[in-house]
Formats: structure tokens, C-alpha cells, sequence
């Protein structure tokens, strides 16, 4: 290991004379609209986007996140996952006359979407997505005049909490491909004018409230690949123009209130994968014609008001994975070959019976309670109870603490939502104890396809043994096939890309706390890779994935993507992670190391004391002339200046954050060795008290 000495012969940080405000200065010798209009946009604090790094160059052209065409005009503007916190109606639309791209997804972008949006004459994609981070978070209603956007491929404004009805207007948007609208807090029925939209190859109106029935011109929609209608309150009949959708490889329509019987014409669409139809009123018969879909892989029919017996040609789906008809009136003889496959695994029948043993038919009496057994699972704390606390013990069918978290969460209702990722969305959950806890519940199909029920187990296991005072709380979690979730403490403070987001909470965060952070979640993370049995890579650690409690405490959350070093395998594995904090030596060996956390801990470092993602900064550090940075050039400067003492603590930091970055993983620290100099009393800078 080299010593901190060498360690700081890498920079020299110079520091002299500090001001309150450091402004941006930014010089322009064009004078083409887009420039004015992007000096337009003032975020919350009126200051220039800082992603937007122009303070040596001259056109926004060169700026990070901007391209533009061979004649300087404005064509993509791609600012996902930056803290803008910028209010989007002061974007000055009506320059941008040439702007083919816009994503704005995950950059904590409040307000309203504005008419002006519809002067983008020429835009093709457009992002909004994943916008509930910032404490007002983007809402309002979608302006008609979306409408206007003829050129539109794709449309996201998925997660966010936007309300009100979907324009009839969007029937305009004819080369439409992809639309999501997912997530949101949206109402009213589907327009008739949707039927227009006959590019379409992805519809996802999931987790809305949403009502009325599916119109019959959805039957238009050929080219839908995938249609999400799940987790809203739609009413009537599928009608019999969905069999119409022949290119349809996914059709989940689970969590609403459907009637009536499931149509005939269903058996059409021959190449679908996934028909969900759980929890809704579903009457009648199961038809045979579902048979005639020969590539199902998945079938939920469960928690519906289905009768009659199971067809004996469903026994011909020969791709089938998961085929789940609980809690129906279903009665009679399970079919041999669907018998054999699944040993009732997911029937759950009182009715039914088989016979396929050889024996005589016996009826599963007791067929329910032994599957809820199986099916619904909690993890085990021994310790103590104290005041009755609920999580002290709980048992493997957990039925009274699943039932809370539902009574509590309303079944998941968008209300209690207080954020969304890519592998789930997490819910406060207030008990009847008074206790409250975060749920973080996995979307459905990322549970069934990338988590495997053995590993997923034994890593919940391994986790509730983790007890660090800078990592969250896991208190248990249930796997059911009407959602799989974990449940964790609540911390109440949110994010630190949102505190550092937001200007009155970034001031808050003074030098010493901010030295704080950068020590608990060195210390977690030195926890995670030496003093576990197996070591453990967190694999996503971001300013989005450390929480602060009321003391602005750090606590490192998310372990969705984490993964055990296997000390006798290669670790070879898919990256994860978020753009920005990824090891560059994943993209081309997909080895997953510990010095993988160790990269996105510099980053996380860096960007604590800057204030903002340190963006080509990153890259920069390694170039020679990386030895001349100016401790001003690295500040946050809506802090005041801090003290000499404090001021050379930040260099102490810097400097370790900038080792964590070596392009070479084998010559990046370990974070047992950079937990133990930042807290260690031989630091004559570092006030260990801190």
C-alpha cells in the first residue's frame, strides 16, 4: 500500500483567498437563440445548471450534456441523472427549434410541464421521467399541446406525480412508438383517440388511477408489443378487439376491478409471453383457446371470481414457467400434465383435486394453508422483544406483519410512494405500533427473472445479520406472488442528492458534516468489504443511496444490486450501478471487485465537498496538469469559506478521494485503509470528534 504521503505528492491544492459566491462566468462570442435560451433556464438558486460546466469555453455546443448540429444549433440536451433542481417552465422552449433529443429523467426537475413544450416542432425523444426526488417533484397535468409534437418517437414521463387526464390531443402523435406514463397520479379514461396510435409498440399506463374500460379502438394498436394497464381502477370487460394485438408479447392487466368473462379471441395473440389477469373480478370459464398461445412462458389468473375446471388443453403449453389460478371457484380435476409440472404448487385450490398418483382423487383441504407457508415468508430477528416492538420477532408466515404493511400502505397506493428506482419503488408505512417503516416493493417481473428465491433468501439472511451504525436497518422481508418487498428503518432526512439539491438543505450541510459523510460512509463500506464473513460489494453507491437521518447522519442504503465476493470465483458479472459512479474497468472486464465501490466512493467524496457531481472533473484528475487545482475551484460555494483547519481537512479528504479514482483498480486504496486515516488521531488535521 503507498502512503499517504505519495498520496498527496499527487495534487498540489492551493488555497489562499476564498469569497462567499463564486460566480460563473460565462463567455459567448455567438449570438445563436439556444445560447440565450439556456442562459434563460434559472434553477431554484437563480444560477446556471452546474452540470453545465461553460466556464472556459465558448459555445454551449461543448458544454457537458449539449450537442449540436454541424451548423451550431442546439439537437440534444441530455441532463439525466444530474441534481438541477431547476423549476422546467423556465426553459426557454421556443429557441430550441432544432432539438431532436430532450432527457431531462432523474434531475430533480418541480414545476409543471409548460404549452411552450409543444414549439419543439422537431423533437423525437423526450424524458421527463423519475422526477419525485425534489420536495415538490413534477406535476401538474400534460399540456395539450403535446399534441403538436408530430416528430415524437418516444414519450417517457414515467414516475412523477403528474395528474389530471391524458389529452385527447396525444392521438396526434402518429409516429408515437413508445409512451410511459406509468407511476404518476393520472385519472380519467383512456381517450378513444388512442386507437390513432398505430406505431406503437409500448403503452404502459401502470400505477395511475385510471378508470373506466378499455376502449374497443386499442384493438387498432397492431404493433404493441407490450401493454402495462396494471395497478389502476379500469372497470368493464377485455373487450374482444384485443385479440387483434397479434404482435403482443406482454398483457398485464392484474390490480384492477375487470368483469365478466376472459374472451375467446385472447387464444389470437400466439406469440405472448406474459397474460397477468390477477386481482381483478373475472367471472366465467377459463377458455381453452388460451392453449392456442404456444408461447407462454407466464399465466396469472389468481384472486378472481373464475370457475368451472381447468382445460385439459392448457397441458400443451410447453414453454410455460408459472401458471397460478388461486383463490378462484375452481373445482375438479387438474389436467395430468399440469398436475405433474407444478404439484399444485401455485393451484391453491381448495376444489380441485388430481389424480395422477395413481391413487384415488383427493382433494387439498388443506391445499391453502400449506401454500401460504410456503409462499409468504419473513425473516427471523431472536433478539428480545422490547415494548412490544413488532419487528422483534417475527414469525416464517407473517401474516399479521404482512397484513399491517398493507393496511398501512393502502395496497401500495401511489400516495404513501416516496421514491422510485429501477428495480422497485419505496413506500412509508406507518404500523398500528406507531412505528414507521420504509417498503421498498420490487417490480414483479425483476423479482420472477433476476432473483433467484435461494440466493435472494440466504443474502436477506446474511443482511439482517449487518448491524453499522452508516448502513439502514433491515428488519425482514416477504416474498408472495402478490408482491415481494423488503422493510427497512425509516430515515426521514431523504438523500444526499437531494439535501445537496437543494440550496437551504446544501447550506445546512456545513464542512464538518460534510467531512462527517465522507467518514460514515467510509466506515460502512470498510465494514462491507472486511468485517463480514464473506465480503460484501455494494455495488451502487451513489449520492441517491446514502440517507440522512435527523442528526444528518449518513446511512448507506439500497442493497438491491449488492453482491458477495466469492473469494474462489472470477465474480464475472453483468454491470450495475449508476451512470457516474461506475468503475471504468467494468466496461470491459465485468469483474466486479471490491475497488469497484472503492471508484464510486471518490466520486461520492468529491462530490459531497463540490456540492454536484464532479462530471469530466473526473477524467481531468488524471491528466498532469490535474497538480495546479485550486482548493476555490472545488468548493461548494453556497458555503462560507471554512477555516484554515477545516480547509486542510478538505485537502486530507480530496486527496484520499482522488486515489480512489487511479484508472488502475489494484492501485486504488482500500476503504479499510481510507476509514482508518480519516479517523485515524495520527491525522494531525482530522478532529476526530468531527
Amino acid at each position: 500500500m503507498a502512503s499517504f504521503i505519495e498520496f498527496v505528492m499527487e495534487i498540489v491544492v492551493v488555497w489562499a483567498v476564498f469569497t462567499t459566491v463564486i460566480p460563473a462566468t460565462i463567455a459567448l462570442t455567438s449570438s445563436s437563440s439556444e445560447a440565450i435560451a439556456l442562459l434563460n433556464w434559472k434553477g431554484g438558486s437563480d444560477h446556471f445548471p452546474g452540470s453545465w460546466n461553460a466556464t472556459d469555453t465558448i459555445s454551449p455546443c461543448k458544454w457537458n450534456g449539449i450537442t449540436c448540429n454541424a451548423a451550431g444549433r442546439v439537437t440534444v440536451i441530455d441532463l439525466s441523472s444530474q441534481s438541477l433542481n431547476a423549476e422546467l417552465n423556465k426553459l426557454n422552449f421556443s429557441s430550441f427549434q432544432y432539438l431532436v433529443r430532450l432527457d431531462l429523467s432523474a434531475s430533480t426537475l418541480f414545476g409543471t410541464i409548460p404549452d411552450a413544450i409543444g414549439k419543439l416542432s422537431k423533437l423525437a425523444h423526450l424524458n421527463l421521467s423519475s422526477n419525485t426526488e425534489h420536495v415538490n417533484s413534477l406535476q401538474g397535468e400534460i399540456p395539450p399541446t403535446v399534441g403538436k409534437l408530430s416528430n415524437l418517437i418516444s414519450l417517457s414521463l414515467l414516475g412523477n406525480k403528474i395528474s389530471g387526464l391524458i389529452p385527447t390531443q396525444m392521438g396526434n402523435l402518429r409516429n408515437l412508438t413508445r409512451l410511459d406514463l406509468g407511476l404518476n397520479l393520472l385519472s380519467g379514461s383512456i381517450p378513444t383517440q388512442m386507437g390513432n396510435l398505430r406505431n406503437l409498440t409500448r403503452l404502459d399506463l401502470s400505477y395511475n388511477n385510471f378508470n373506466g374500460s378499455i376502449p374497443k379502438a386499442m384493438g387498432n394498436l397492431k404493433n404493441l408489443n407490450t401493454l402495462d394497464l396494471s395497478n389502476n381502477k379500469f372497470t368493464g370487460s377485455i373487450p374482444a378487439t384485443m385479440g387483434n394485438l397479434r404482435n403482443l408479447s406482454t398483457l398485464d392487466l392484474r390490480s384492477n376491478m375487470f368483469t365478466g368473462s376472459i374472451p375467446a379471441t385472447m387464444g389470437n395473440l400466439k406469440i405472448l409471453f406474459t397474460l397477468d389477469l390477477s386481482n381483478n373480478m373475472f367471472t366465467g370459464s377459463i377458455p381453452m383457446e388460451i392453449a392456442d398461445m404456444e408461447q407462454l412462458v407466464r399465466l396469472d389468473l389468481s384472486y378472481n371470481k373464475v370457475n368451472g375446471s381447468i382445460p385439459a388443453q392448457l397441458g400443451k403449453l410447453n414453454f410455460i414457467k408459472h401458471m397460478d389460478f388461486s383463490y378462484n371457484d375452481l373445482h375438479g380435476l387438474v389436467p395430468d400434465k399440469i398436475a405433474c409440472k407444478f404439484l399444485y404448487g401455485a393451484l391453491n385450490e381448495e376444489g380441485l383435486c388430481n389424480d395422477h398418483s395413481g391413487t384415488k382423487c383427493k382433494c387439498r383441504e388443506n391445499t391453502k394453508k400449506w401454500r401460504q407457508a410456503k409462499s409468504l415468508n419473513f425473516t427471523i430477528d431472536t433478539r428480545t422483544p422490547k415494548n412490544g416492538d413488532l419487528f422483534s420477532i417475527w414469525n416464517f408466515d407473517g401474516r399479521i406483519a404482512y397484513s399491517d404493511i398493507m393496511a398501512a400502505t393502502e395496497d401500495f397506493a401511489i400516495k404513501y410512494c416516496i421514491g422510485t428506482g429501477g428495480c422497485g419503488s419505496v413506500y412509508r408505512a406507518m404500523l398500528p405500533t406507531g412505528k414507521v417503516v420504509a417498503v421498498k416493493k420490487f417490480h414483479r417481473l425483476e423479482v420472477e427473472e433476476k432473483i433467484h428465491e435461494k440466493s435472494f433468501t440466504n443474502e436477506i439472511h446474511v443482511l439482517t445479520t449487518i448491524r453499522h451504525r452508516n448502513i439502514v436497518k433491515l428488519y425482514g422481508f416477504c416474498s408472495h406472488r402478490r408482491g415481494t418487498f423488503l422493510v427497512y428503518e425509516y430515515i426521514d432526512r431523504r438523500s444526499l442528492a437531494y439535501v445537496l439539491g437543494i440550496e437551504a438543505e446544501a447550506v445546512e450541510l456545513d464542512w464538518r458534516k460534510r467531512l462527517n459523510v465522507i467518514k460514515g460512509v467510509a466506515q460502512a463500506l470498510s465494514y462491507l468489504h472486511h468485517d463480514c464473513t464473506l465480503p460484501i460489494i455494494h455495488r451502487d453507491i451513489s449520492s441517491n443511496n446514502v440517507l440522512f437521518d435527523a442528526d444528518l447522519e449518513p446511512h448507506v442504503s439500497d442493497f438491491g444490486t449488492a453482491k458477495f465476493l466469492n473469494l474462489d470465483s472470477s465474480n464475472r458479472t453483468v454491470p450495475v450501478g449508476t451512470y457516474g459512479y461506475i468503475a471504468p474497468e467494468l466496461a470491459y472486464t465485468m469483474v466486479v471487485t471490491e475497488k469497484c465501490d472503492v471508484y464510486s466512493f471518490g466520486v461520492l467524496a468529491l462530490e459531497t465537498i463540490m456540492g454536484r457531481h464532479p462530471g469530466e472533473l473526473i477524467s481531468s484528475l488524471s491528466l498532469p496538469n490535474a497538480k495546479d487545482i485550486i482548493l476555490e475551484d472545488l468548493l461548494d460555494p453556497r458555503l462560507p469559506p471554512p477555516t484554515q483547519l477545516v480547509a486542510q481537512d478538505l485537502i486530507f479528504s480530496l486527496t484520499l478521494a482522488i486515489s480512489c479514482l487511479r484508472t488502475n483498480p489494484k492501485s486504488r486504496p482500500t476503504m479499510q485503509y481510507i476509514s482508518q486515516k480519516l479517523g485515524s488521531p495520527m491525522n494531525p488535521h482530522q478532529n476526530p470528534s468531527a
